[in-house]
């Protein structure tokens, strides 16, 4: 018996054999409808396998290890990597009470956003004139030769000249690093507030769940604007 989705057009017991082709349209749809729903079943199952407390106690050990890591080297990117790691565990709670997992996985997400708020330099103004940064820098004018920004310093004769030159370049490169800095910081804080938003607002509505979460979030975050944004109904967006 021939059991496949398309007419036996080799069969002579098939009616259509030879006055209509078989619908392969139809046949695609329902072939590519099966292989989304098989790829979402697996995505589905990874996603809770990795949630689980073993998961919980690794990311917790990845991200301490990245904050010990920047306290010594001060290097930002590695903070950023610890937010990564922080909300790559959705919650999961379904019930009245916040469980243990959604609880340490809420907390994990919070310290992060602490320590990345923490490493910020909340004076620093990128539209201060001294923190202005140039795509090329004019190089001093010696009176003797003609010069234009962004020229080559060995192409400056007199030394006095270059000297101030490489410095000023040297200078504008650390205005540069600490612009790129203090923007990296900034997104890592927009991204953890809005995944923390969303990691609340997944828990039941009106549930002691909800509460305790943000009961935890009032005794972590001592910032009174990111505070703000995390109990705001509002999506809380990015900042400048």
């Amino acid at each position: 018996m021939n059991t496949s989705l398309c007419p036996a057009i080799d069969s002579p017991e098939s009616p259509q054999m030879n006055s209509k082709p078989p619908n392969t349209g139809m046949n695609m749809k329902i072939i590519l409808i099966t292989i989304l729903s098989l790829s979402f079943m697996v995505m589905l199952g990874r996603a809770e396998s990795n949630e689980t407390m073993e998961s919980m106690t690794n990311a917790e050990g990845a991200v301490q290890s990245k904050l010990d890591a920047f306290s010594k080297t001060k290097n930002h990117e590695l903070l950023l990597e610890a937010r990564k790691i922080a909300s790559s565990l959705n919650s999961r709670q379904r019930e009245n009470k916040l469980s243990v997992l959604d609880e340490r996985c809420l907390r994990l997400q919070l310290k992060t956003l602490m320590a990345i708020q923490g490493a910020r330099d909340l004076k620093y103004d990128p539209n201060a004139p001294e923190n202005i940064v140039y795509v090329n820098v004019s190089p001093p004018d010696d009176g003797g030769q003609g010069v234009m920004a962004g020229m080559d310093p060995k192409a400056i004769r007199d030394p006095v000249a270059r000297k101030k030159y490489e410095d000023a370049i040297e200078e504008n490169n650390r205005k540069n690093e600490k612009l790129k800095r203090e923007l990296w910081l900034s997104r890592g804080v927009d991204y953890a507030v809005i995944d923390i938003w969303y990691f609340v607002r997944n828990l039941p509505k009106d549930t002691e769940a909800r509460t305790r979460a943000f009961q935890i979030i009032d005794d972590t975050v001592t910032d009174k604007a990111i505070l703000k944004r995390l109990k705001s109904e509002e999506h809380p967006g990015l900042t400048r």
